[in-house]
């Protein structure tokens, strides 16, 4: 197990009596690289049907990536005190800690990019909607950010809207859980737990992908459930992290791990390869076949990804490379390398300046990594230290 329950910078320090799980930083790397590769080389319109060409259009896995992250490192606080751990958090810390983090930091790029000339954050004067992180959801006016890729900076950040309902929905899940949890034997939860999970991705990708119609379902679509694959393949590796028990079949896989640190990115290296000489070249995918295909493929790529980082060891394998210190700085600041690559790739790419696609993707990292250490250091990291009080910062050290 990776988890260190040593201090950590406010950004990815855990809740106070929690473990913290260090190479999750680089694997935070690892998404917002794959992103902005994604985006430079739409941009650079270099996707096509050549292998290299096959092999970048689909590496917007990267949000997959991140959505596992999320579903593990947001659930496992929750669930640990049924194995001894520490106690839940309470909800309106939970919640306190994730306004935190994701707004102040948006609303810093939003501003920027609605204020100087010949940059578009706001899209269509639809301000509220933008500010609020809704503009993609049903009840959000049209046309929105989103909807022009190419006419606004911060069309990636549909995904902070998906990510944003899930932070609303994981205290729901966690309190129905929790009422299914005491009426169970001890050491029956685990169990039912993963079964529910399993059920919740099912349904997720049924109401996703059929061919049904409705506002239920616009709602799901766009908000965390319909992305509940992934999310849910994040709360059961917290859930079996949590037990800490090698002798369940989780603990079986997690041991497996342990003695073969490389298998999980070897196959996941063999199923994105699978992928991307399957699918259609190119990130905008319109036959629902292909699309369900793909988040299939994605949350497995993604699960197998982030597994060492869970389960391995840091001087193992795998963890030899995330927790390399470039890799932990990448994933620190990999939340503001988000907010501002986009900008890079639409000035620079086939609808601005024209450039190719490495030039475009040398300055967009170059570009995304100083903006994101300024937004770091200037503002998310003091905002940040409000997440925990004085006493709370002093219980992780």
């Amino acid at each position: 197990m990776t988890a260190a329950p040593t201090g950590a910078p406010d950004a990815v320090a855990p809740p106070p009596h929690h473990p913290r799980f260090p190479l999750i930083d680089g694997v935070r790397a690892i998404a917002v690289i794959s992103i902005v590769v994604v985006h430079s080389a739409g941009a650079a319109a270099v996707t096509g049907g050549s292998l290299g060409g096959r092999l970048l259009a689909h590496l917007n896995v990267g949000v997959a990536i991140f959505f596992v992250v999320s579903g593990f490192l947001l659930y496992r606080p929750f669930v640990a005190h049924r194995a001894g751990g520490a106690d839940p958090p309470a909800v309106s810390a939970y919640a306190k800690r994730r306004v935190l983090r994701i707004f102040p930091a948006y609303w810093l790029a939003l501003l920027a990019f609605t204020v100087l000339p010949g940059l578009t954050g706001v899209y269509a004067g639809h301000w509220l909607a933008q500010v609020g992180l809704v503009q993609t959801l049903p009840a959000a006016p049209m046309p929105s950010c989103t909807t022009a890729p190419q006419s606004c900076d911060l069309a990636q950040t549909w995904s902070l809207v998906v990510e944003a309902t899930f932070y609303l929905l994981l205290p729901v899940f966690w309190l129905v859980s929790e009422r299914l949890y005491r009426a169970l034997r001890p050491g029956r939860w685990v169990g039912v737990e993963l079964l529910g999970l399993a059920c919740l991705a099912a349904v997720s990708l049924v109401a996703t992908f059929s061919n049904a119609d409705g506002w239920v379902l616009d709602w799901v679509r766009s908000s965390a459930l319909g992305y509940g694959l992934w999310f849910a393949f994040g709360m059961g590796m917290a859930t079996i992290s949590a037990t800490g028990n090698t002798s369940t079949r989780g603990g079986t896989v997690v041991a497996a791990i342990a003695k073969r640190p490389w298998l999980p990115w070897l196959a996941a290296a063999a199923l994105y390869l699978g992928l991307a000489l399957d699918l259609p070249p190119t990130a905008f995918l319109f036959n629902r076949g292909d699309q369900l295909l793909a988040n299939i493929a994605f949350g497995l790529i993604a699960l197998l990804v982030v597994m060492p980082a869970v389960f391995g060891a840091p001087g193992r394998g795998p963890g030899r490379i995330l927790g390399a210190p470039a890799a932990a700085w990448l994933g620190l600041i990999s939340y503001g390398m988000f907010l501002w690559h986009y900008v890079f790739t639409v000035k620079l790419g086939t609808g601005g300046a024209g450039w190719g696609f490495v030039p475009i993707l040398a300055v967009a990292l170059a570009g995304s990594i100083a903006c994101a250490a300024v937004s770091y250091y200037a503002l998310e990291r003091p905002v940040l230290r409000l997440k925990y009080s004085a006493r709370d910062r002093t219980t992780r050290r």
